[in-house]
């Protein structure tokens, strides 16, 4: 990667950042989205660059809330993650020596859905949901965890439906990410995909990551929480729709 394509790289991962930590959400989809779109590195190498940034931010979050975390959730979801993990890297190799196109759209589609997802504040059950939903919410997330190393947003509308208080949520997510990170961080790192350029890159974007995250705590928008969820929501939605346009419309972007 260039100097100028480090550059705005690195721009990228900071508005990610920063998004993430006044919306709780989008970091991994910004990053993705914004780098496949402007052609800066390939989805495989995004995606593990983006794992590694995850799993830094979610355990440094977690290591201060790990107490409220329901662990009886986490070890259901994971146990849906670990195969759905795999099957997702397999694809991601599949579509990438195939159908970068396809791979794009599927970026896209996932992208605006998640969007969607953003801005609609689904209402808790009554009850918590059965041991089979989060098993099949798991396997969908890992199979995505696995294609883009962000399967977040499945997991997150069924966290929020469960009759469970907000704080215990927001850290049993925290828990999810890291092990599902770490999943397939250690898929990748067997099929020796981990390179030194994707551990340099995530060198040089770590500091960002912790700069815009303390940023975003300290010097949040005067904006309501629904204001930036929206606006948020606007910007997954022209991400994913960019990715959607044929590279003939965007002047071979």
């Amino acid at each position: 990667m260039d100097t100028h394509s480090l550059i705005i790289f690195l721009s990228v991962v900071a508005i990610g950042s920063y998004i993430q930590t006044v919306t709780g959400f989008a970091l991994g989809l910004v990053i993705m989205g914004a780098v496949t779109f402007l052609g800066l590195a390939p989805v495989t190498f995004s995606a593990i660059v983006v794992s590694l940034l995850a799993l830094v931010n979610s355990f440094l979050a977690l290591t201060r809330q790990g107490h409220t975390v329901h662990w009886s959730s986490v070890r259901i979801i994971v146990a849906g993650m670990v195969p759905a993990v795999f099957s997702g890297l397999l694809l991601l190799d599949y579509l990438s020596a195939h159908s970068m196109y396809l791979l794009k759209t599927l970026l896209g589609v996932f992208i605006i859905c998640s969007g969607l997802l953003l801005v609609y504040k689904p209402q808790p059950r009554a009850t918590i949901a059965s041991t089979g939903n989060f098993l099949a919410i798991g396997m969908i997330g890992g199979l995505f965890g696995g294609l883009f190393s962000t399967g977040g947003p499945p997991i997150v509308f069924h966290l929020y439906r469960q009759p469970l208080p907000v704080a215990v949520i927001r850290t049993t997510l925290l828990a999810i990410f890291v092990v599902a990170t770490l999943i397939r961080i250690t898929y990748v790192g067997i099929n020796g995909d981990i390179s030194w350029s994707v551990i340099r890159l995530s060198l040089y974007s770590l500091p960002l990551v912790i700069l815009f995250t303390y940023l975003g705590r300290r010097f949040r928008p005067p904006l309501s929480d629904l204001s930036m969820r929206r606006l948020a929501f606007i910007l997954l939605i022209l991400l994913g729709l960019m990715l959607l346009l044929p590279s003939s419309l965007l002047g071979g972007a």
